[in-house]
């Protein structure tokens, strides 16, 4: 093996180079605590922000499939030809965002079956491209699940009826009040 050392017997560039980037040696066990502590931290810290970078990159992707298969947004446009007309736009709803809860209750109820119905297609798509044991599955799971949660459907149903009546004659009072 050789010495490390150049013609004269001094140490190159190369070998000064390495001996710093090497991990040093340390005399005593205790000493070498603090540095791998703070390789630790530095390590983590790492860890975090890519976990933190893959969160918001799967919510974003997530966002945007939604939009997609609910046909709230429009895909990007392709940027028009040099001397061609630009395309017409399509019937597609744009997002809106409301400004109360009363606002959000009436675009939901508009733009909501919609949506329903949007989703519901591009699930029955991909439903049917799968193999027939698996639609089968899922048909069965689903009649199961709506059997199970009928009477949460019954009782949110019977809760909205109760409430409207208070709510209306409240509207009614505050309105007497401020006229």
């Amino acid at each position: 093996m050789p010495k490390g050392t150049g013609q004269r017997g001094h140490r190159t560039k190369g070998d000064a180079a390495l001996s710093r980037k090497a991990t040093q040696h340390q005399d005593f066990v205790g000493q070498a605590e603090p540095d791998r502590e703070q390789s630790r931290e530095v390590e983590e810290q790492r860890i975090r922000r890519d976990r933190e970078q893959l969160e918001k990159d799967v919510v974003k992707r997530m966002a945007q499939e939604l939009e997609k298969a609910s046909g709230v947004s429009q895909p990007s446009p392709p940027p028009p030809a040099v001397g061609a007309q630009a395309a017409p736009e399509q019937d597609r709803p744009r997002f809106e965002m409301p400004g109360s809860l009363r606002e959000g209750i009436e675009l939901i109820r508009r733009r909501g079956p919609e949506a329903l119905d949007a989703m519901r297609a591009k699930a029955e798509q991909r439903l049917g491209e799968m193999p027939s044991a698996v639609r089968t599955a899922v048909h069965l799971t689903e009649r199961a699940v709506g059997l199970a949660l009928w009477p949460v459907r019954a009782g949110a149903r019977l809760v909205g009826r109760v409430l409207e009546t208070p709510a209306t004659l409240l509207r009614i009072l505050i309105a007497r009040r401020t006229t």
